[in-house]
């Protein structure tokens, strides 16, 4: 079986993911966020190569660049967003990791914050302290508006999904603050939206270092069917639908792509061992 969900983040360059989804297309079936559903509650058979596509955050570039290629191609996906970092009234607030980033120090910063083991109220305050002591300037609006986002919705090709409201790291925030982070990303999208959310992906999410069973139990009680990790291995029905594996692209030749999915699971293992290798010759 070669059966896999791929995700992407914030994707800029046309031409290279135009490349990539035909990719997709030529070597699997591609399915969307129902035909998952009904794979793991009502163990619906699917082709032996399969794919699901998801992409999250809610850059802007999801709209100007990702979208306009899958509707090309009439592919299917589900995107997972915040709905308190949607534009809409004339207010916004990016994500941390967005802010950070466009530090002079950014790598250093990353490192630093998920090192520390902050909570996501310390890792908002580490930032605006750095911008405040190196006079970071004003950061313009990074992701989707509200509008855009009702849009995709609307047009029924992409799945909106979400992705809690400040993308924290789940597992180190309190049990109230944890489920407020999901429960209410959920409603606020299911509002503004006007139909139920059914699909759910945990910020950062390694399974355990970022979230665990606490958070699991939460969505049980939401009107969430299938959640997802970026645990790298194929998708199976022996899967807890709460904790679905993904695997990341984010840039890279059509090669290594095609290197990366066909190792699967093997893929990090095989870089760790090259990477020793490497630095004992």
């Amino acid at each position: 079986m070669d059966r896999k969900v791929i995700n992407f983040h914030k994707v800029t360059d046309v031409a290279w993911f135009d490349a990539v989804i035909k990719f997709l297309k030529q070597r699997y079936t591609i399915i969307n966020a129902e035909q998952m559903v009904s794979f793991y509650y009502d163990k619906v058979s699917l082709p032996k190569r399969s794919c699901l596509i998801t992409v999250d955050d809610g850059d802007s570039a999801s709209f100007n660049v990702i979208y306009p290629v899958l509707k090309k191609h009439r592919v299917p996906a589900i995107f997972f967003i915040s709905p308190e970092k949607m534009m809409r009234n004339g207010k916004h607030r990016n994500f941390w990791f967005q802010e950070a980033r466009n530090c002079d120090d950014a790598d250093e910063l990353m490192k630093q914050i998920h090192d520390s083991k902050k909570d996501i109220d310390e890792i908002w305050q580490l930032i605006d302290t750095y911008k405040q002591e190196h006079h970071v300037g004003v950061l313009s609006d990074q992701n989707m508006t509200l509008e855009q986002v009702r849009e995709i919705d609307r047009e029924g090709l992409v799945t909106i999904g979400a992705h809690t409201l400040d993308h924290p790291f789940l597992a180190r925030e309190s049990d109230d603050k944890s489920a407020y982070e999901i429960v209410e990303s959920i409603m606020q999208l299911e509002s503004l939206l006007g139909h139920p959310i059914y699909t759910f992906a945990y910020p950062n999410g390694c399974p355990v270092d970022d979230f665990g069973q606490r958070e699991i139990l939460t969505l049980r009680q939401t009107s969430c069917k299938i959640a997802f990790s970026t645990e790298a291995k194929d998708f199976s029905h022996k899967d807890n639908p709460y904790s679905i594996p993904r695997y990341g692209l984010s840039n890279g030749s059509l090669r290594f792509i095609k290197i990366k999915l066909i190792l699967g699971k093997y893929y990090k293992t095989l870089k760790r061992v090259l990477s020793i290798f490497h630095h004992t010759i």
